[in-house]
């Protein structure tokens, strides 16, 4: 009898999916984040299956501003060696979202002021 990696119970369906050389029911084979199904593609880390958004939201590059992860479609701006999200790469006084190229101010190396709050 073979038993399912994700909820360890037998499978008696007529299909089972082969992920990581392991058989899951097809409703098993779901992102251990935020529980969607997986149906063409999925990530793993250390046994467990994550989508694409949250594989890189919890193991891919991090913004300088919030910490937070950098998933593969989103739009970035980098200043010297960091990366940041659009939204986090703003005047810290103002709040202007500071363009490329775009005259500007490092403080504190994470953060931003623009020219005209200089």
């Amino acid at each position: 009898m073979v038993h399912c990696a994700g909820c360890k119970r037998p499978i008696l369906d007529r299909f089972l999916l082969n992920v990581l050389d392991r058989a899951w029911h097809v409703k098993c084979v779901q992102c251990c984040e935020c529980k969607c199904n997986l149906t063409e593609k999925c990530f793993s880390r250390e046994g467990k299956l994550y989508c694409k958004n949250d594989f890189f939201r919890c193991f891919g590059t991090k913004c300088a501003g919030c910490a937070q992860g950098i998933s593969p479609s989103d739009l970035v701006r980098r200043a010297r060696s960091k990366v940041f999200h659009l939204n986090c790469f703003t005047c810290m006084m103002c709040n202007k979202q500071l363009s490329t190229g775009e005259e500007l101010y490092i403080i504190d190396e994470n953060k931003f002021v623009c020219k005209e709050d200089y």
